[in-house]
């Protein structure tokens, strides 16, 4: 135990010296986009947008922007950023321990215009009604954050004609999975460790990842983070259990077998059927090249029905599964009676990410996420599970505005995701047994053209326009229907009936003071092949408005 602690006292002491404030920055905060943003404008890449980000991996990006050659509202936009690694809002401080409190509320409501029309995005983030996030630092060194809220439950939000995020319902309008936020957090200068329950989102997509996506309100994981200004190593380990429902399988999967029987789900085997033992562990390594080029590397490995294993924080073994694979019973699926239908409860991730700045003001960037790689030459062979995203994003100032620009192309195989068994599958689960995935849908491509004008922080309009075409696995939403064959090797995306959606956007922010804010978006959908029904069209949309309020 000694080497440990003797470690451990180094990394304090060394943070204490080196001292700043640490308080990790979430995906969504809005100082994310000015990171981009500078980005653009000074021609320097980011090292790794893989928030949440501790405070050093940003002053070591903005340590290496020349200030001189940035104009007036360039450089608003960095000391915007300077001030968020330092904010003295609502906090007291009493020698090494300090505290803050804050309190927000926002009231949105909704309209929808067409209940035929799935809505866009498919999962929406949901703003909590009321937050009352609390932090606790000690020696500038250690962060405890809690953020207790009233939001509306997800299998609730924006269903109806009309809506709004409060739970107005009473009781069986909360979400019961509060708090959605609640971490402890250590660290300093060249590295970070988080544990708790955080938001996630991986890479510089406008409208996606395929690494970590925002579709569900949290994830409970462990991260640790070395960084330096050109390099980093992060190991994260998230807990993902999974409770086996019939609403995850898709009914062509039966085969007259016990799962088919209603009385099945009222009383299933304990086999695998729920498995709280079920870890999705990722390493990531980021480097800067040439001053130009930032390239993030991921490895990883999704165990079902296995408790935290060591042998999988091993940094350097590509596809851990590869050896581990026959340690674990195979599980059996719906496919009743046949040999191939037995399924790993592991399953391999690796994934590249690429974000180059052509020139000041331009950035082409990409990722490359892959599950499986099947070999045609063999007998039987299992469908690919891969995806592919690309864009081109460049920002333009004028008369005290900025904008930037993208065009995002998406493309992920019918599989993508989605592996031998629901336990191996990168899905995660709420409490309300909603499924999601952890990155992009599978089954889809889709473009999109995207404009934001801003004028700092006060004033923000955008629009955006989507093609987006999805098979026929995406019909009921996310579902298990996994086919070892020749036949599922071979389908393309989209499968089957392609459903067609043009999406138009225009959304509106204005922050009239530090403390009120509004927001506004409408969205017109029209559909073709809605549903996946051929031949059936139909126009669908949303609006919403909302008020924010911070005390």
């Amino acid at each position: 135990m000694k080497t440990p602690i003797f470690i451990l006292t180094f990394l304090l002491t060394t943070s204490i010296i080196f001292a700043q404030p640490l308080d990790m920055i979430p995906a969504g905060d809005p100082i994310l986009e000015d990171i981009r943003y500078l980005s653009l404008v000074s021609g320097k890449p980011f090292l790794s947008f893989s928030p949440p980000l501790a405070p050093g991996e940003i002053k070591d990006f903005l340590e290496a922007i020349d200030e001189n050659e940035l104009n007036a509202f360039e450089r608003e936009t960095y000391n915007r950023v300077l001030r968020r690694l330092s904010p003295s809002v609502n906090r007291a401080s009493n020698g090494y321990f300090t505290s803050s409190f804050d309190i927000y509320s926002t009231v949105e409501v909704r309209a929808n215009f067409n209940s035929d029309v799935s809505g866009f995005p498919q999962n929406p983030n949901i703003v909590p009604f009321f937050a009352f996030p609390v932090n606790l630092f000690f020696a500038e060194t250690f962060q405890l954050f809690i953020e207790p809220s009233i939001t509306m439950r997800p299998t609730l939000y924006g269903s109806g004609a009309f809506g709004t995020n409060i739970p107005v319902g009473g009781y069986p309008d909360y979400d019961e999975s509060n708090p959605l936020r609640a971490f402890a957090a250590v660290g300093g200068n060249w590295w970070s460790f988080q544990i708790g329950r955080d938001r996630l989102f991986w890479g510089t997509g406008h409208t996606g990842s395929l690494t970590f996506n925002d579709n569900s309100q949290y994830f409970d994981f462990a991260r640790f983070s070395v960084f330096s200004p050109k390099f980093k190593y992060s190991f994260i380990v998230n807990q993902l259990p999974l409770k086996l429902t019939r609403n995850l399988f898709d009914e062509r999967t039966f085969n007259n077998s016990p799962w088919d029987d209603p009385a099945f789900w009222d009383d299933p085997p304990s086999d695998l059927t729920l498995s709280n033992h079920r870890y999705f562990y990722l390493h990531r390594f980021d480097f800067i090249l040439f001053n130009r080029l930032s390239i993030g590397i991921m490895e990883g490995l999704m165990a079902g029905n296995s408790p935290l294993e060591l042998r999988y924080l091993n940094p350097f073994i590509v596809f851990h599964s590869f050896f581990s694979w026959d340690y674990y019973d195979q599980w059996n699926s719906p496919y009743d009676g046949k040999e191939w239908s037995l399924g790993h409860v592991n399953g391999s991730f690796l994934s590249l990410e690429v974000n180059w700045n052509i020139f000041k003001k331009s950035t082409v960037y990409g990722q490359m996420t892959m599950n499986t790689f099947a070999l045609p030459w063999y007998d039987n062979p299992q469908p690919n599970s891969i995806g592919y995203m690309s864009g081109f994003q460049y920002t333009h100032s004028f008369n005290g505005w900025a904008s930037i620009s993208f065009i995002e192309f998406f493309y992920t195989s019918p599989y993508f995701n989605i592996l031998s068994s629901p336990h191996a599958s990168f899905i995660q689960q709420n409490r309300y047994d909603q499924y999601y995935f952890l990155g992009y849908s599978r089954d889809t491509i889709s473009l999109t053209l995207g404009t934001r004008f801003f004028n700092n922080d006060t004033l923000s309009f955008s629009t955006d326009f989507s093609w987006i075409t999805s098979g026929e696995y995406n019909k009921n939403g996310l579902v298990w229907n996994y086919k070892r064959s020749t036949e599922a090797f071979k389908e393309n995306t989209p499968t089957g009936i392609a459903e067609n959606k043009f999406i138009l956007s225009l959304g509106a922010g204005w922050k009239l003071y530090t403390w009120l804010g509004f927001k506004t978006n409408i969205t017109g959908i029209y559909s073709i092949n809605n549903n996946h029904q051929k031949g059936d069209t139909a126009i669908g949309g949303q609006a919403s408005f909302s008020v924010s309020l911070r005390y």
